[in-house]
């Protein structure tokens, strides 16, 4: 059976998490095999509760709501699959990549383990975005600053980043309105991907 990545991408705020949820649980109804989920904003936020310097000063920079540098993504994503991929399993990727740079090194993943690679972006504007955010109740999303910050970030590198997925020709690119109710999201992804909603 062919292996897929399901790359995850758009604005925090969007419902990537809840709609990864979701078609986790549709996947396994319909019997399409194990997934393996890599969220990369949960790898940083166990990465700065280490006693490492690296760790220390990825905290700072995300305290100041700046994006940590690529390679620092780069090894989040590529160190978990290294120790976590079993060669079986669909992999869903939530924050990969974050950042131009990360395209190449995630196509290069991509071929190496010959997974057909759908990118779902979950397109929503920025007032939508920042509304989401802040009914999260996250204490990173209260911070009217950063939540600024975080919108900016996604202006300035990932636009460019779905940009370079969606002129790629090795993947298949799914553009999605977010801006509807969750179950609407999830039935046009389903649609989208030949997944059973039910």
């Amino acid at each position: 059976m062919d292996k897929n990545a399901y790359i995850f991408i758009g604005q925090s705020g969007s419902g990537k998490g809840t709609q990864v949820a979701l078609l986790i649980e549709a996947l396994q109804r319909e019997g399409k095999g194990e997934t393996l989920y890599l969220e990369t904003g949960r790898r940083f936020r166990e990465l700065i509760q280490q006693e490492l310097y690296t760790a220390k000063k990825t905290k700072e920079l995300m305290d100041k709501g700046v994006l940590p540098p690529p390679f620092l993504g780069i090894h989040a994503w590529t160190h978990f699959l290294i120790e976590e991929y079993n060669g079986e399993s669909h992999v869903i990727m939530d924050g990969t990549p974050r950042v131009p740079a990360e395209v190449p090194v995630l196509l290069s993943a991509v071929r190496f383990y010959g997974w057909t690679p759908h990118v779902i972006s979950l397109e929503v504007g920025d007032k939508w975005a920042q509304e989401r955010m802040h009914g999260r109740g996250r204490s990173d999303d209260t911070d009217s600053e950063k939540v600024a910050r975080r919108i900016e970030w996604y202006h300035g590198s990932v636009i460019p980043t779905i940009d370079l997925l969606k002129a790629s020709p090795d993947v298949i690119f799914h553009a999605i309105n977010g801006e509807q109710s969750i179950e609407a999201v999830h039935a046009d992804i389903c649609r989208a991907l030949g997944v059973l909603t039910s």
